[in-house]
């Protein structure tokens, strides 16, 4: 091992735990020498808790990985206008990032320090002789710590195969000044390793109510959650190259021997459940106000949560979450930049208690008085809120909120869990408990039984359930940027993005008075007033009509919004009438204005990224870009 890049790191994490409100506030030992590193514990701990402090960073989970990366859905969406490249990047929404891009570069070199550093740790952590010493019979807190780094790192990997596909793999230290100048693993292989890797890690981790910091650190759960969601990513679809032929995007693809994967999920999602560590206890909005307060309870829904630090880290209230203008108060600004599709607010059944804590149709102006707010793109993600925070970081504040990012939820874990069961053996019974369990944290207890058990039961074959799955993970994680990795690795995505281009050019045909077969009705305009705020008399709410039923007219004292009206309409450049441009251009990549009568909804979607620029160079011709990337 490279002791003294590894105590170089070190020592920059001192001034950093220091700080730190989370797991994060460690205190590393003083006065390091290479012998002495992992001499003890704790000076395990402090090397796995730069880990950690590297998983943070803006091109990493803080920023990059929570937002940055997400691509226009049925859930989340960003409007794009142009059919013209954005040069910055941000285009990668509409399924047209260019090898070129500084971010992808930036975040690339970010994970593959953090990859470098854990290989780093584990390897100190097999020679030091405090894990030696430790018993293999019965989880101790080395042991924890070693199956600690090797679950983050699988963690890291995964999200770099369901960015990029094929990557680098390494899994021993970086001494000897390698700089990756090889070529990539097929990434079925990679996961097959991870999936063993944590398998034999599992037996000593502890549970999070074991651990100081709880579900911030990765616990046993996390590595059982993980070993599912990693053996369904390689049981599921995934976009693989034409290597005769760059140009072409390619075609999905399932790997062999699913049912193997499958397997492998549902008995360890199904231990997850089984150990009763985690549940839903808090109501929907609960769990998310606590969330916006700096609070995880330890056996709830959260299996794993990125221990972002207040004032220094994390985007969530921020870039996602409700906008708000800075002002006399002591909230401060939120950009909100994230958004969701306007058609998704009203995929929700209208009793469902998710709808309104994750569709803000509003945001907030300097005095916090609540501003319509949707449109196409414009939908803000109500699970994040400066207002929610009991003690506010500040007029001045921005981001930095220190709100967790929740990677993976038990929510999410039931739902996995009811997804390979019924890929395996159909809708039995503890398919359907599992996705029960989900929807009566949504609805109201009177009317389970007809939105949970009726609703449920009533899904009786194979396509049904999954269908059913289908839509209550869009309802579960809008705006947690779960659902492109999901229609990848369903093969929906050409399906759903093709459907959804059509939806909006429909729902905008139908709002101004055409017949499209299959809509009945559109909800052209809402209408909205101000009224006063139950719980602030200087403050104003929204009392929002059109939402719950589709209205014909305006409601006395109400203001009209247009909506889906606005969608499809003269185009007096053209005199056409035609859908508006951030409808032709939002999904360009693979459906727009100019080939959308040559798209089929069987067509592959080019939903991975592009090797950057830099990447391929260094590499020496060892790395290409296929997918048509350099075309």
């Amino acid at each position: 091992m490279n002791k003294t890049i590894l105590l170089s790191l070190l020592l920059s994490f001192v001034m950093v735990f220091t700080a730190c409100e989370d797991y994060l506030e460690v205190e590393p030992a003083t006065g390091f020498t290479q012998g002495d590193v992992f001499k003890s514990e704790k000076e395990i701990q402090s090397a796995v808790a730069g880990v950690y402090t590297l998983m943070l960073s803006e091109d990493a989970y803080s920023n990059r990985l929570a937002f940055v990366f997400n691509m226009n859905t049925d859930v989340e969406m960003t409007g794009v206008s142009t059919n013209t490249v954005n040069v910055n990047g941000s285009d990668l929404a509409c399924y047209e990032p260019k090898p070129y891009w500084t971010t992808l570069n930036s975040t690339w070199n970010s994970m593959y320090k953090i990859i470098n550093l854990s290989n780093d740790v584990i390897e100190g952590i097999e020679k030091s002789d405090v894990y030696k010493a430790a018993s293999k019979n019965t989880a101790s807190d080395v042991t924890q710590l070693y199956g600690e780094v090797k679950t983050l790192r699988a963690m890291v990997y995964l999200d770099m195969i369901r960015i990029w596909g094929d990557v680098v793999f390494r899994t021993q230290s970086s001494s000897g000044g390698e700089n990756f100048a090889v070529g990539v693993t097929d990434r079925n292989e990679i996961l097959e390793f991870l999936i063993d890797d944590l398998k034999s890690v599992e037996p000593l981790m502890q549970y999070a109510n074991e651990l100081d910091y709880g579900v911030e650190r990765a616990s046993k759960s996390f590595n059982q959650g993980l070993i599912g969601l990693l053996a369904l990513t390689r049981g599921g679809w995934t976009l693989r190259p034409d290597t005769n032929n760059p140009a072409s995007i390619g075609q999905m693809v399932r790997g062999t021997n699913h049912e193997l994967y499958y397997d492998i999920a549902i008995e360890y999602l199904g231990k997850v459940i089984q150990e009763q560590k985690h549940d839903l206890k808090l109501s929907y909005r609960d769990f998310w106000i606590k969330q916006n307060n700096w609070e995880t309870p330890v056996d709830d829904d959260v299996l794993f949560s990125l221990p972002l630090l207040k004032n220094s880290s994390g985007e969530y209230a921020f870039y996602i979450g409700v906008p708000i203008t800075e002002g006399n108060h002591p909230f401060g600004g939120a950009s909100g930049n994230l958004s969701l599709c306007g058609t998704y607010l009203y995929s929700f059944d209208k009793d469902d208690l998710r709808r309104d804590m994750t569709c803000a149709p509003f945001s907030y102006n300097e005095n916090l008085n609540q501003v319509i707010r949707l449109d196409l793109a414009r939908l803000a993600v109500a699970k994040w809120s400066k207002l929610y925070m009991d003690d506010p970081l500040g007029s001045t504040s921005g981001k930095g909120t220190g709100v967790n990012y929740s990677w993976m939820r038990f929510a999410d874990v039931l739902l996995m869990y009811a997804e390979a069961v019924n890929e395996r053996f159909g809708p039995r019974n503890d398919a359907r408990e599992c996705l029960k369990r989900v929807r009566r944290r949504a609805f109201t207890e009177t009317s389970w039984s007809e939105k949970v058990e009726n609703y449920v039961d009533s899904k009786t074959t194979s396509e049904a359930f999954f269908k059913a799955i289908m839509d209550e993970r869009a309802w579960e994680f809008g705006g947690e940027s779960k659902r492109k990795f999901d229609l990848a690795r369903w093969n929906k995505f050409g399906e759903v993005i093709y459907n959804q281009y059509h939806t909006l050019i429909n729902w905008g045909r139908v709002a101004n008075g055409a017949f499209v077969p299959g809509i009945d009705e559109a909800p052209g305009s809402i209408y909205w007033k101000n009224i006063p705020d139950p719980n602030n008399a200087s403050r104003t709410i929204l009392d929002i009509q059109g939402i719950d039923e589709i209205l014909q007219a305006r409601p006395a004292g109400y203001t009209e919004q247009v909506f889906a009206t606005s969608w499809y309409s003269l185009n007096s450049e053209t005199a056409a009438y035609e859908p508006r441009n951030d409808i032709k251009w939002s999904f360009r990549g693979f459906i727009n204005f100019n080939n959308a009568s040559s798209v089929s909804p069987n067509d592959p979607v080019r939903y991975l990224c592009p090797y950057p620029s830099k990447v391929i160079t260094d590499h020496r011709g060892a790395i290409q870009n296929y997918y048509g990337f350099n075309y």
